[in-house]
């Protein structure tokens, strides 16, 4: 599944050419190209580590195009024939529009390494001998005439050949059997794009379990949530507009105006970082010589980018499209609706964002996907709730929900720092209402210095700290429940 950048250049791209009377249009209507760009994308996320479409780097176009996806993907959607041709057009997309990122390479040296790869493509596609077992085994599904999105007759494809004979496995995964000779007898699963090879006995691990309701014991069972009561829109939307969220989104577009300079690595400079602090009203210390070691100040940047508030142009950042949004929902006249609809779009994506251990440049993306659910997660728990809850109790709870009683202790950690993350995120937008003792240890107060600008409850564990769902949080946790098909019972107001 492609991450919100690369959805977001997709679309750009399809925009860009639909602009554009040249050959390169006819792509735009070539559903097949559009998929490859896609698949593409993809792979650089899920294999190369490259969670940033703007950034292409010495070597990643033959690391892309012959070492990832011609031993991993099939010829679908004519990967073979387009593969290098989408490549080039989001090369043109990204040179004609500035959209490069800073640390990227020349784009003539760039447009040359892509002629090489190009020229490489076919052959190495075609070349079996470094063919992954998911490659083989997607290959000999469509030689067999399987429909790939019919899961009946992958599940039997799969069962079929977990008991072929050795001469029927050897046609199919080839030089792989040398290498690997525990293939002659292991049990084989399909999900998705993946293929997982279990030993003998071994059970089936979870995620690549199918999804069955007439056997799953609690798949039937739905959540409980207590009807809830809400103020009128106005009310809400009030609350939203005046949020330090949405005030901030508003000063990151507007510090950014026409353009400010950007370093290699696409953060402001030292100089820069400090009047941007300024402008958002965040306490930064004595120095900012990388905005990486603010949490507050690289959460607001990372968030600005993700909701196009900001958008980087090779050697500067610029005001994006999204800051017009947030313009006309922070103005006198703007109708609630349209209010808690920019609102909404902007929290939904920031509760889900990195902790400070995962700045979400791409250094740590393990770290960051795990971190990404214990926010929603705990607004779920708190909408549930009937009064303030006890933060050190909700992340044990949360722990022990998801990994059982006995999870280790550093997941425990983590699952705490992006629970509080989760929360902080709520509290700057309206959402949440956090109570912290006023006996706070002096230890836990030295310990949460170390991330300036951020509340102490935020950085470290204060016990008696207690937190509660506002009612915009329950406003917008309802919604979220209601497009996921939960039930969620409304009060009907008081007569």
């Amino acid at each position: 599944m492609l991450n919100r950048a690369s959805v977001r250049i997709v679309r750009d791209v399809r925009e860009w050419l639909s602009g554009r009377d040249v050959p390169d249009g006819d792509w735009l209507a070539d559903g097949d190209a559009v998929c490859c760009l896609e698949v593409l994308l993809e792979a650089r996320e899920n294999w190369l580590n490259s969670q940033d479409p703007t950034l292409w780097k010495t070597g990643d176009v033959h690391r892309l195009l012959v070492d990832t996806a011609a031993p991993r993907l099939t010829d679908v959607y004519r990967l073979t024939e387009l593969g290098p041709v989408v490549v080039r057009v989001l090369v043109d997309f990204l040179d004609d529009t500035d959209r490069f990122h800073p640390a990227s390479m020349r784009v003539a040296a760039l447009r040359k390494e892509l002629d090489r790869a190009a020229a490489r493509f076919p052959a190495a596609m075609a070349d079996e001998s470094v063919w992954r077992l998911a490659k083989r085994v997607f290959v000999a599904m469509r030689t067999d005439g399987v429909d790939l999105a019919d899961d009946a007759a992958v599940d039997a494809w799969a069962a079929e050949f977990s008991t072929a004979p050795a001469a029927r496995r050897r046609a199919v995964l080839g030089v792989l059997l040398d290498r690997q000779p525990e293939l002659l007898t292991c049990q084989f699963v399909v999900r998705d794009s993946q293929v997982a090879a279990i030993a003998p006995g071994v059970p089936v691990p979870p995620q690549f379990r199918r999804h069955d309701p007439d056997t799953c014991p609690d798949c039937s069972a739905v959540p409980i949530n207590p009807p809830v009561a809400l103020p009128p829109v106005d009310e809400l939307a009030k609350v939203a507009r005046e949020s330090m969220l949405m005030r901030g989104m508003l000063a990151f577009g507007r510090w950014a105006g026409a353009g400010r300079g950007v370093t290699r690595k696409g953060f402001p400079s030292s100089a820069d970082s400090r009047l941007l602090a300024d402008a958002l009203g965040t306490e930064v210390g004595g120095s900012v010589r990388d905005p990486r070691d603010h949490a507050a100040l690289i959460r607001g940047w990372w968030l600005a980018l993700e909701v196009e508030i900001l958008r980087l142009h090779r050697t500067t950042v610029v005001a994006g499209p999204g800051l017009a949004a947030v313009e006309r929902a922070m103005a006198d006249d703007a109708g609630p609706e349209h209010v808690l609809s920019v609102w909404k779009e902007i929290v939904d994506i920031a509760v889900t964002g990195p902790t400070p251990l995962a700045p979400g440049d791409g250094s740590a993306p393990e770290l960051d996907e795990f971190s990404r659910p214990w926010g929603p997660r705990a607004l779920g728990e708190l909408y549930r709730a009937d009064g303030p809850v006890d933060l050190g109790g909700l992340i044990d709870k949360l722990v022990t929900d998801y990994h059982g009683p006995g999870a280790d202790e550093m997941l425990t950690v983590l699952a705490g720092v992006a629970v509080r993350t989760g929360l902080l995120v709520g509290t700057e937008a309206g959402a949440v209402a956090v109570t912290v003792p006023t006996d706070i240890d002096t230890e836990v107060v030295r310990a949460a210095s170390e991330l300036p600008g951020e509340p102490i409850w935020a950085v470290v564990p204060v016990p008696g700290t207690t937190v509660e769902l506002t009612p915009l949080g329950r406003y917008l946790v309802r919604l979220n429940l209601l497009a996921e098909g939960t039930h969620a019972p409304l009060l009907e107001p008081a007569t």
